[in-house]
């Protein structure tokens, strides 16, 4: 294998060097090679380049062991010789993932060499004489590694490409002079700078409030300094190009605005040089180039507006040289400039407006995003498919050259694929053709603000992406999250510089193309990871208040709490911490990220004792219940009732489990006998307190099927029971039970009389909970005997200490009583912002059954105003839910509802559609109560129809019905009562 590095070369008029080390033309030929990267489109070949030239002009200026690091330099400028060789032969280089591995992880390595080469020519003793030949060593070593890397790999470069060699001499030469016209100032033309210039796109939606704005400022000024600034992609460019259109800056400029493409402009010179170009000026053999642009500004006095395109390109190149050109310009008062560039403020001395109310430009809204893919995939059908596009939209977080090159993919790819190639290919998905460039690819876009930053810096980066959420009030927590971090402040600073973090809502973040594209680089963060994880787990057991405003805390760090617990249950080097785990399950609104996190877990922490096995898979079961997953419910729960038989506690509680699983789905049969079962195992092993739970839930069926009798004997055995083994809160919560069943057989005075028991019997524990709960259910009882003042008071006093111990459910249904007090005395517009409250409430508690209660409530308010139209609409949202959270029962009461809306229309076959599929419904419950009273509006129907036999036979079932039941005379009575008056009717 012939040695790329030993052989003797003729050496190119453009790259040669001679012979000895010429510092001069080492950096000559990095920055070569950096050309070569940039033309091929491979930013990693740019950013090595860059940082060998700072080594070399660190060991440039060494004092001490510069002799030794000389190899270094030259080594360095060997390798990169050859890399650049490379890719001058290869075909299709980018799509060689090896070679483009090595150059990333080169990259890497000579940042580390740099860091160590900084601290020994920064050193001024003579102590670390030993430790500095190492590190030299260790250095010479990694570039010879390297060396040997591309060695092997230009060998078999050579080899593969021989015979395209000739072929691709003509294309090679061209490129060779592309190269050198970027390297020769002199060279920069008009044409140049044409070919790159976009135009406006016509495609520009979201933007318009930001173009006026820009419009007035550059207009209504005489002269105009305006900053356009933002990450990469967000569309800084697109809104400088639709300002310059608008017809009242062309009215103030004319032909005199020029725009200047300054990612070739990387230097003073160079950008003196592109205004020199657009300007038109002649500047002849031994002209100053300075003179001939301030003797142009001199003589044209007409308003001039200069674009100034990527600006950060020079301005962080040269920063000096840069700040005198725009100190010059604005010298001038014709002139007007707009830049935009990475950052967060505009460069030099300039007094810069900022475009927008913000750092910089945000993201495109939701809806201007739809419209821009629709409008770039030319695809009408995918308005069919809104929710689809809306997920691909949302997790591009609305950024706009992310969206234009997924929605050119869109031209060809279905939208259904579009979402599983970006879960696939993250940002490697959001290019455009073969050639890399700022405007075609995410990650080229992204990795041009990444190459500028430091080791630390990078790093830092690579630990905010991790996080979700970001970093909230991140000026008081990153410095506790990240503690010991060198060069923090310095760090973040950077970051915020280069527009690669933004900050909003003092929140600290990383949008979704660049967290992605980061997170996909590989670099080892572990340091950063393991002081999130000890932050966040000493954080969660330090939240203290209400249940409310810890909610409120975690709310803004959940995706980060989630996903950092995820990792630490699927390594074998953590141990899970239960207890933080454990605080995450008081929070109902998190359930669908808490349930993901536990399914984590239990599917890949093999570490974890079987005690805590079966608590984690309760807490599960008690999630899917709450979030009505009820088949997911039932699968986990009978996988739980097959695998627990032999720990008969646990099997016990798992059926008292189902059994509440089958009443919140109304299935009270099913419920019942589940109890029984539970309550009979309990009592085998003894537990007392599991048996008198059951019955206490048996009396809670019982009482929702309007079985009193029933109800009352098991509430009673339970708080027997409880009493016996001195469970006061067991008693108390029995005595609430009993309570409620009088309230519904219309006996006030007794239930008041056994909840007002109830509630002195908790504050005498000390239970909050239970004497609010005891409040509440008094404030129904006052609402139920029209006593509204009083129920009012006594529900807002429960609302008020609900509040005071954080139970956001509590107050939520409070809010919805209170509600129903306003509709039952006619005040209907209080009653449905009362009711709108609560469902807003419950929703995000994530209380779905609440939420869709509160629907139904509002179609009543709507019953009662006569709005039947709008009445039905919210009613069938209301089934609509109940439906989808498997809720029949809440399902046939909106359809009793609804025939009771449509009867009051005069429409009564919706009306008896409605009604029969309720009938149906309850019959199948076994529910002889709403049976009845489905019966009874039945036969007003027919009664509104002057049918009067038809009536006679539903009042006549609806008797029938409500009398099997045994417990309901009055609704017994007020049939005969309509029975008598239809005799009436009969006989007029």
């Amino acid at each position: 294998m012939p040695n790329i590095f030993s052989r003797q070369r003729k050496p190119k008029q453009e790259d040669a060097i001679p012979s000895g080390f010429d510092w001069s033309h080492a950096k000559t030929a990095l920055s070569l090679a950096a050309s070569v990267g940039k033309t091929a489109g491979v930013p990693y070949l740019e950013g090595v380049a860059e940082i060998a030239i700072q080594i070399i002009e660190i060991v440039e200026t060494m004092k001490k062991n510069k002799e030794d690091c000389i190899s270094i330099a030259r080594d360095i400028t060997d390798l990169l010789d050859v890399i650049k060789d490379i890719m001058e032969r290869g075909r299709n280089i980018k799509q060689n993932e090896i070679l483009m591995k090595n150059v990333q992880k080169l990259e890497s390595d000579l940042g580390i060499i740099k860091t160590k080469l900084v601290k020994i020519s920064n050193r001024k003793t003579k102590f670390h004489v030993t430790s500095d030949a190492e590190i030299i060593k260790e250095c010479k070593g990694k570039i010879r590694d390297y060396m040997e890397i591309f060695n092997t790999k230009a060998s078999v470069n050579i080899w593969q490409n021989t015979g395209e060699i000739l072929k691709g001499q003509e294309d090679l030469k061209e490129a060779m002079a592309h190269i050198a016209k970027t390297h020769d100032q002199s060279n920069i033309t008009y044409d140049d700078l044409e070919r790159i210039t976009p135009t406006a796109s016509p495609v520009f939606f979201g933007r318009e409030e930001l173009v006026a704005e820009g419009v007035d400022h550059l207009v209504n000024n005489s002269q105009a300094f305006l900053a356009i600034l933002g990450a990469g992609g967000i569309g800084k460019t697109s809104i400088a190009l639709h300002i310059n259109n608008v017809p009242q800056v062309k009215t103030k400029f004319g032909k005199a605005s020029y725009f200047l493409p300054c990612e070739v402009l990387p230097d003073a010179k160079l950008l003196l040089q592109g205004l020199i170009q657009r300007l038109g000026i002649e500047v002849g053999q031994g002209e100053s180039q300075h003179k001939k642009l301030e003797d142009y500004f001199r003589f044209n006095t007409q308003s001039i507006l200069l674009i100034l395109d990527n600006f950060e390109t020079p301005w962080n190149r040269d920063p000096l040289g840069i700040e005198n050109i725009l100190g010059k310009l604005a010298s001038f008062v014709q002139i007007s400039m707009i830049v935009t560039m990475r950052g967060l403020n505009g460069p030099g001395p300039v007094e810069w407006k900022t475009l927008g109310s913000e750092d910089s430009i945000p993201p495109l809204t939701p809806e201007s995003a739809s419209k821009a893919f629709s409008a770039i995939s030319g695809k009408q059908e995918l308005k069919k498919t809104g929710d689809s596009i809306q997920a691909i939209l949302k997790k591009l977080d609305y950024v706009p050259l992310a969206i234009t090159l997924i929605a050119k993919r869109a031209r060809t790819v279905p939208v259904e694929s579009l979402l599983r190639m970006w879960e696939q290919g993250k940002t490697s998905i959001l290019v455009q053709g073969n050639q890399e460039g700022r405007l075609t690819s995410v990650n080229y876009s992204i990795e041009l603000s990444r190459r500028l930053l430091k080791p630390l810096e990078a790093e830092l980066l690579a630990v905010i992406s991790f996080l979700p959420d970001g970093v909230a009030d991140w000026a008081a927590n990153l410095p506790m999250m990240l503690s010991g971090w060198k060069q923090l402040d310095e760090s973040i600073s950077t970051l915020l510089e280069t527009s690669l973090v933004y900050s909003q809502n003092k929140t600290i973040k990383t949008l979704a193309p660049i967290r992605e594209y980061i997170n996909g680089t590989g670099m080892n963060i572990q340091i950063g990871i393991g002081l999130l994880e000890s932050f966040y787990v000493s954080w969660l057991k330090k939240l203290s208040g209400t249940t409310q405003e810890k909610q409120d805390q975690i709310q803004a760090h959940i995706l980060n709490i989630t996903k950092i617990l995820t990792k630490q249950a699927s390594s074998l080097t953590e141990t899970l911490d239960i207890e933080a785990l454990d605080i995450l399950t008081d929070f109902t609104k998190f359930y669908p990220l808490t349930l993901d996190l536990l399914n984590n877990i239990l599917d890949k922490c093999d570490g974890l004792d079987q005690k805590h096995k079966v608590e984690l898979r309760f807490w599960r079961l008690g999630m899917l219940m709450w979030l009505a997953m009820w088949q997911e419910a039932e699968m986990e729960a009978k996988g739980m009732e097959q695998s627990m038989q032999n720990d008969l506690k646990s099997h016990a509680r798992v059926m008292r489990q189902l059994a509440d699983m089958y009443r919140l789905q109304s299935k009270y049969t099913e419920a019942t006998e589940m109890l029984i079962r539970a309550k009979d195992q309990f009592e085998q092993i003894g537990d007392q307190w599991g048996a008198a739970q059951c019955l206490r839930r048996l009396g809670n069926i019982y009482q929702m099927q309007s079985k009193y009798t029933e109800a009352t004997e098991m509430l009673t055995k339970a708080q027997d029971q409880f009493e016996q083994i001195g469970d006061q809160l067991g008693a108390a919560e029995s005595l609430q039970g009993l309570g409620e069943i009088y309230r519904m057989q219309n006996k006030y005075t007794e239930a008041a009389e056994m909840v007002t028991k109830a509630k002195d019997q908790f504050e005498q524990i000390g239970d909050q909970l239970g004497a609010a709960q005891s409040l509440q259910r008094l404030g129904e009882i006052y609402r139920m005997q029209s006593k509204n003042t009083e129920a009012a008071e006594m529900l807002t006093t429960a609302k008020d200490q609900f509040e005071q111990i954080g139970d956001q459910r509590g107050v939520t249904q409070c809010l919805r009583s209170l509600g129903d007090i306003y509709r039952m005395q006619s005040k209907y517009t209080e009653a449905a912002e009362m009711v709108t409250t609560a469902k807003d409430q419950f929703e995000q508690i994530g209380d779905q059954l609440g939420a869709a209660q509160c629907l139904q409530h509002l179609g009543t308010i709507h019953v009662d105003q006569a709005n039947y139209t709008q009445a039905v609409a919210v009613l069938l949202m209301a089934k609509a839910q109940f439906e989808k959270i498997g809720n029949p029962d809440g399902v046939a009461n909106c359809m009793y509802d609804l025939g009771n809306s449509y009867r009051m229309q005069g429409l009564y076959e919706d009306a008896k559609s409605a009604l029969a599929d309720a009938i149906l419904t309850f019959q199948n419950l076994g529910d002889l109560c709403y049976t009845g009273w489905c019966l009874y509006e039945y036969g007003l129907i027919f009664r509104d129809e002057h049918q009067y036999s038809e009536a006679r036979t539903k009042f006549e079932e609806a008797l029938d019905t409500f009398a099997s039941h045994g417990e309901l005379q009055n609704q017994v009575d007020m049939c005969n009562k309509r029975l008598a008056s239809l005799n009436k009717l009969e006989r007029a």
